[in-house]
């Protein structure tokens, strides 16, 4: 295909587009309608991803008390210790002394009745990893290892739970996302078979007079595509508008199953992304509503 004959050919797609007015506009709305749809799913999806993937780095922390009889420099020789450990990232070394004025800041009341401190020093550890917050724990436990330790709390099992939360999340968000795609291209597909229908003594004549399966079928893929991104940049707008809607209104709901996570899909991300989708799906639509159609006109 010369240069001249691609001008000519993305020429016509545009004129065609333009002649049939009403039937590209309702194309258009359509793909739109669908890409706002799926759009909108990947965007609820990536959230809820995002948010329960967030939820365990709650419970990656382990509280290690010390006994009575451990002075401070073993307090603080086991803070070094354990920092040296592939699998902690931070330890904060957390006083009786400190944690007691705390406590009388906080309960006056209950430490009025005390007569002295009864606390013990904490080591406050947290894992690099949640998923090796259960490995920790029980090295932690271990008296052979760590003598001075008397007690281990951590949050295993709830961050676990979490874990395979966040998991069953991302596997039903892409099952969901997946299907709503197929659905998507199907639709496309349909709606760019119906102009394909409307033109089909158009296609006609051009058979008739020696034009080639490629040199008819480019300029409906061209529509195709410009049906793609001109609806996923509408439906990019649209999904950014209910995006900011909808946080606008859980930002009012103070509940600690709405963390504050920043999202990582940005307007740029949500455009860039659902015009790709949009340009694959009017594509691949137009191309298999014309490959069959073509064997019959």
């Amino acid at each position: 295909m010369g240069l001249n004959s691609l001008f000519f050919l993305i020429q016509e797609g545009f004129q065609n587009i333009r002649r049939n007015g009403l039937m590209s506009l309702a194309a258009l709305g359509t793909v739109s309608i669908a890409m706002t749809v799926l759009g909108g799913s990947l965007w609820m999806a990536n959230r809820v991803h995002e948010m329960a993937l967030v939820q365990p780095q709650k419970f990656n922390e382990i509280d290690a008390f010390l006994g009575a009889e451990a002075g401070r420099p073993i307090a603080i020789a086991l803070q070094r210790r354990l920092q040296t450990l592939p699998t902690v990232r931070r330890v904060t070394l957390i006083t009786k002394e400190f944690a007691w004025a705390q406590l009388q800041a906080e309960e006056p009341k209950l430490t009025d009745s005390m007569p002295e401190n009864p606390l013990m020093d904490k080591v406050e550890i947290e894992a690099a990893d949640v998923g090796a917050v259960g490995v920790l724990a029980h090295t932690l436990r271990d008296r052979s290892q760590f003598p001075e330790i008397k007690q281990v709390n951590d949050a295993n099992e709830t961050a676990r739970t979490y874990v395979e939360f966040a998991r069953i999340v991302k596997i039903i968000g892409g099952a969901v996302c997946t299907g709503l795609f197929v659905a998507t291209l199907f639709i496309v597909q349909n709606t760019i078979r119906l102009t394909v229908f409307a033109r089909r003594r158009e296609i006609r004549i051009m058979q008739l007079v020696g034009a080639t399966a490629g040199f008819i079928r480019f300029p409906l893929l061209l529509e195709g595509l410009f049906h793609g991104v001109v609806g996923a940049v509408i439906a990019s707008g649209l999904v950014l508008l209910g995006a900011n809607r909808l946080v606008e209104m859980l930002n009012q709901i103070h509940s600690p199953l709405l963390p504050d996570v920043p999202t990582q899909l940005g307007p740029i991300q949500v455009l860039v992304g659902l015009m790709c989708i949009g340009s694959v799906v009017g594509l691949f639509g137009s191309y298999l509503s014309m490959r069959r159609f073509l064997k019959q006109v």
